[in-house]
């Protein structure tokens, strides 16, 4: 099972936030850094799936479940190249931040 997020950075230099997406083996609690950006959007964190994908290679089998919460940044072109690794991407329930594993 994997579950993922993203955690934020304030720069106090240049006073700006930087998000961190991370993706987590839950088995093994191996963490999985998937990319930072100032602007964390639709496309760019369905491509961070892809490199994801690309990471993982043949383990990719391994993992059925991809947990997440329901921020925006998780469109439905994220859900479905996980969908097409024959994963089965697992929402958490609404406004329940301590359910991310």
């Amino acid at each position: 099972m994997l579950a993922c997020d993203f955690f934020h950075v304030d720069c106090a230099v240049t006073l700006k936030r930087v998000y961190v997406f991370f993706v987590v083996e839950v088995g093994t609690r191996y963490v999985h850094v998937l990319g930072t950006t100032s602007n964390p959007d639709g496309p760019w964190t369905t491509q961070q799936a892809r490199n994801l994908l690309m990471t993982l290679d043949d383990r990719a089998n391994d993992f059925r479940f991809l947990v997440r919460d329901r921020a925006g940044q998780f469109t439905a072109s994220f859900d479905s190249v996980l969908a097409d690794a024959g994963m089965d991407v697992v929402k958490i329930a609404p406004q329940c931040p301590r359910a991310n594993c």
